[in-house]
């Protein structure tokens, strides 16, 4: 009882931030879920556990600045700001745009639906923005429905959505695999390896799906102008990454060779200052995650370290029961990165909440970190992906004119990486060589 008192805090964030969502479903608004911030959310949640932890006011602020600085939660931010101006300044540029284009343009026209996927799987692993890829390939893909037959708006947006999501889980850049990563304590090849497993057999059965979801005959689709030059900021990030460079390094080179790029493309329409105020601009962009990271800290850190501990060691000694060979503790983890993305509509933040939790919980069972890190954004994903409320879903729906519901059966490729992740952890054995 003493332990789940000490989590009433995370409760009553939950709590706040899911009914604040309802509530606003309720009045009618639009993107009801987004309306109330969740770095506001938290804040009550903070104020209690103050006031429920027993110490001095000055050991609770000491406590509360220790869960704000520690290592993980500020290289985690460095990241989310690195990230947030790669992205700006790409855009900026025209990266993005060259490289939804350059993909357009090898699309063969009888794959339509397979290339909508295609293009939105590598434009969301480019860009690690799964909502970023909706607004920039759901107007496309809308576009396309009107010179196509055989092939509805709602299985168009369906491709979006499940595309975004494929590069949102892979993604070097993505807020959900610095979260993973960071809270897990993961090596990042590692982690993508096995992610990597996952994510083919998904996309394999996601491709099969729309082959016998529908024939599509197109009338006419024009080819799009583009720059391989454009596109070079996203392939010299992922040379880097694969090649054991250490990320803030290879975002540091990518964001000053997209601006490098973008002088010597738009000349003198593209300085310092538009470099500098672009990056600027990526920092503020990513402000509300990067707060929300910080006070997540904090507030483990008034929670207390071992109090997480705590929590992890029940579950694996009581209901897992020491039996460390089980898959148990992977469902467990997977279970908790689903409920809470469930829960908050969110992800990122699920994984922020869960990620000390699924960490103790991996340790006390012998699991690798990057094999944990794995299972908390494949479910995450997977799950955010299938939400009627979740952002991206509502944000094609208000593209395409239509209900979000409409679209959920056919995002096929969240309900295979969900459906392939639960068969991975039951036939694919957690010490194999890949994973440790």
């Amino acid at each position: 009882m003493n332990i789940l008192w000490t989590f009433i805090p995370i409760f009553l964030f939950v709590f706040i931030f899911v009914g604040g969502g309802v509530y606003f479903s309720f009045m009618g608004y639009e993107k009801a879920f987004t309306i109330l911030p969740p770095v506001i959310a938290i804040i009550p949640s903070i104020i209690l556990a103050w006031v429920i932890n027993r110490k001095t006011s000055e050991e609770k602020t000491a406590d509360f600045l220790a869960g704000i600085g520690e290592k993980d939660i500020v290289y985690m931010c460095i990241i989310f700001l690195l990230a947030g101006a790669f992205g700006e300044v790409t855009k900026s540029i025209g990266s993005i745009e060259s490289l939804v284009n350059c993909t357009i343009s090898f699309v063969p026209a009888k794959f339509l639906l397979i290339g909508i996927f295609l293009i939105s799987a590598f434009l969301s692993t480019a860009i690690g923005s799964a909502l970023g890829t909706v607004a920039a390939v759901g107007p496309v893909a809308a576009d396309f429905c009107l010179h196509a037959s055989g092939i509805s708006m709602p299985v168009a947006m369906g491709a979006v959505v499940g595309g975004a999501f494929f590069g949102d889980n892979l993604s070097l850049v993505s807020d959900t695999t610095i979260v993973s990563i960071s809270s897990q304590g993961a090596n990042v090849k590692k982690k993508f390896k096995i992610n990597l497993r996952i994510a083919v057999i998904a996309t394999v059965i996601t491709v099969l799906a729309m082959c016998l979801s529908a024939t599509v005959t197109v009338d006419k689709i024009h080819g799009h102008d583009f720059s391989l030059v454009l596109i070079l900021p996203y392939i010299v990030l992922l040379v880097l990454a694969f090649n054991r460079v250490n990320i803030l390094v290879c975002l540091t080179l990518s964001i000053l060779l997209s601006g490098i790029i973008g002088h010597c493309c738009h000349y003198a329409d593209y300085g310092i200052m538009k470099f500098c105020n672009d990056i600027n601009a990526g920092f503020l962009k990513v402000y509300g995650v990067l707060l929300l990271g910080l006070m997540v800290g904090g507030l483990s850190g008034l929670i207390g370290s071992a109090a997480v501990k705590e929590v992890a060691r029940i579950i694996s000694e009581r209901i897992l029961q020491g039996k460390t060979e089980s898959k148990m503790p992977q469902f467990i983890i997977g279970g908790l990165s689903s409920m809470f993305t469930f829960l908050l509509s969110n992800n990122v933040i699920a994984i922020i909440c869960c990620g000390k939790i699924a960490k103790g919980i991996a340790k006390h069972n012998r699991i690798s970190p990057h094999y944990s890190a794995t299972i908390l954004e494949v479910f995450a994903c997977g799950v955010k992906g299938l939400l009627p409320h979740g952002t991206q879903i509502l944000l094609a729906a208000s593209l395409a004119s239509i209900s979000p519901l409409s679209i959920l059966p056919h995002v096929y490729y969240c309900h295979a990486l969900v459906i392939v992740s639960i068969l991975f952890i039951l036939f694919v054995d957690k010490k194999s060589p890949i994973v440790n």
